[in-house]
């Protein structure tokens, strides 16, 4: 793969990584396989993903800068969300995806487990 991913944090620590759309459904279970973590959370953040022009036209239309995918309660006590919050947007034509993933999920954990599949990291000190 050795592909590029740009890896920030966000107010609140919380860890984001910026993708293009058709690659991040595949970064997701890629992550879920190797943290073990996600449920509701992942498969409702895929959803979004999947259906990204109509997401992306609420957004719009909404005024919102982020979506927050359904997260079940057990998911949350057994901390086993994966995903917080995306948020879809288009540059250059392309259709990019923030991912902002769960308080339990760390710099240093998200950065082995990306280079572990394959990506090269590009931090960013926003």
């Amino acid at each position: 793969m050795n592909q590029s991913i740009k890896l920030f944090m966000l107010p609140g620590n919380y860890v984001a990584v910026e993708i293009e759309a058709e690659k991040s459904i595949e970064l997701i279970r890629g992550l879920q396989k190797l943290l073990g973590k996600g449920g509701e959370d992942v498969d409702d953040a895929i959803r979004m993903i999947e259906h990204f022009n109509e997401f992306y036209s609420l957004m719009q239309r909404k005024f919102k800068d982020f979506l927050t995918p359904r997260k079940s309660i057990s998911d949350l006590i057994k901390e086993n969300v994966l995903v917080d919050k995306i948020k879809l947007s288009i540059k250059d034509g392309k259709k990019i995806v923030v991912i902002v993933f769960d308080k339990s999920i760390t710099l240093p954990i998200l950065e082995t487990a990306l280079t572990q599949l394959g990506y090269t990291v590009e931090k960013d000190t926003k």
